[in-house]
């Protein structure tokens, strides 16, 4: 659940609480109030028909107590009704006010005392008309209340939704965030709390663009000052090689040399942004591609099915399966197991390379593409940089298989007819009119 959809709930029930609670205040205080005062007239009634029996007045009487909806008891000490004005039927002694239900009419009945007799005065008020009026607010204050909870509640949910458009729109921008050129983020609002975390989000990706620039200023020039003299002593090594092919000792430097070569190359890839920058559309033959690559690993086993043709760049498609196989020769401390397949499944081409190590854990298994992590083998670069490559290319690659007896790296790539697209065409047509310009 969203932060919107949980403070726009939160705002409705709150508002919808507080409106509630208004109307049962409301109702509970009317009718406090008004039995209140309902209590207070029938206790003065009885004090002044009390105060007449005792101290009779000329001219007084019981008027206020013979008026129709007024029941009025004289009460003698054994509890029986001497005299009576209203009702027949024998009041029930209440030292305090208090409702009953008699019949469907509703009294409101209290006593005071007799002293002459030993007896009680009582009286009963019919309070029907009063309840009635009572029961009738606090329906109209559940009705209206209810209107006023719906439009309230979603007034609420309204504004609270609205309040927090500007955080949502700042969250969807910072999703579409490329993190290898991570740019900024627009906010358009009030100078409030949401416009200090967009400003502290800016300062905080400008600093990771300035570290990204000056990381890879860095490793283009520890690339470029590797891969000069790398290169010099691999030509050497293998010219040596070739002289003495017995010789154990230069075939183990010359493979070093190589690896060390390829790193740097790989390194160089990612210090130049390769990995982002658009295809020449062109058509490879992935079988003389992985034929290239064998002839650089004497003793690698080779399986290559029928026609396997894709649309990429011929290089970079090289140094894919120049990465796969280098990490199955580390992974296994040589060619010995390294098998590379070819086949056809559906509408794709797929790659697999075996290795003969020891397997991968599940953690290096979920890793193994992660640029820099290496699991104890390499720089972490390699296969990192083939699955950019591979998905430049409209491919995926994975750790297919992983057991003790070795692990299975697979390379998907849609077959040429696949991509023959639009963009395809045109991307061609414009690099040909470019060559041929």
């Amino acid at each position: 659940m969203t932060l919107r959809v949980r403070f726009g709930l939160w705002a409705a029930v709150f508002t919808a609480a507080v409106v509630l609670a208004f109307g049962v205040a409301v109702d509970v205080g009317y009718r406090r109030q008004l039995f209140a005062q309902l209590d207070g007239l029938l206790l003065e009634d009885l004090a002044r028909v009390a105060v007449l029996l005792e101290e009779p007045m000329l001219g007084a009487s019981f008027t206020g107590a013979t008026e129709v909806g007024v029941t009025l008891q004289f009460v003698d000490a054994q509890g029986r009704v001497a005299l009576a004005w209203g009702d027949d039927e024998p009041l029930p002694a209440a030292a305090e006010p208090t409702r009953l239900d008699a019949g469907g009419r509703h009294l409101l009945v209290a006593q005071v005392p007799w002293p002459s007799v030993g007896g009680t005065i009582r009286m009963a008020h019919d309070v029907t008309a009063a309840v009635r009026s009572a029961h009738d607010l606090g329906r109209l204050l559940r009705v209206a209340g209810g209107g006023v909870i719906v439009v309230a509640a979603l007034s609420a949910w309204a504004l609270a939704r609205r309040a927090l458009r500007p955080l949502a729109e700042l969250a969807e921008q910072t999703r579409r965030l490329d993190a290898g050129k991570p740019g900024r983020v627009d906010y358009r609002g009030p100078r409030d709390e949401v416009h200090d975390l967009a400003d502290g989000l800016n300062q905080t990706l400008a600093a990771i663009r300035r570290r990204q620039e000056d990381e890879r200023a860095f490793l283009l020039e520890v690339a470029h000052e590797l891969a000069a003299p790398l290169t010099l002593v691999h030509y050497h090594l293998d010219g040596l090689r070739r002289r003495d092919p017995a010789d154990a000792r230069l075939r183990a430097a010359s493979d070093g040399a190589r690896e060390l070569l390829r790193t740097s190359q790989d390194l160089l890839v990612v210090a130049r942004g390769d990995l982002s920058r658009s295809l020449e559309p062109s058509l490879v033959d992935l079988r003389e591609t992985v034929r290239r690559i064998a002839d650089e690993y004497p003793g690698l086993r080779v399986t290559l099915g029928d026609e396997a043709q894709v649309v990429g760049d011929p290089e970079r498609l090289m140094q894919v399966v120049r990465n796969l196989v280098r990490n199955a020769v580390q992974a296994g401390g040589g060619v010995d197991g390294v098998e590379v397949a070819l086949a056809r499944d559906g509408d794709d081409h797929v790659l697999r390379v075996r290795d003969g190590g020891p397997g991968m854990s599940t953690e290096a298994a979920e890793r193994a593409f992660e640029r820099g992590y290496s699991g104890g083998r390499g720089a972490g670069v390699g296969l990192a940089v083939a699955r950019s490559l591979t998905e430049l290319h409209g491919g995926s690659v994975r750790v297919a298989e992983t057991s003790p007896a070795g692990t299975v790296m697979e390379v998907r790539l849609p077959d040429v007819a696949e991509r023959m697209d639009v963009d395809y065409v045109t991307g061609a047509a414009a690099s040909c009119s470019r060559k041929s310009g």
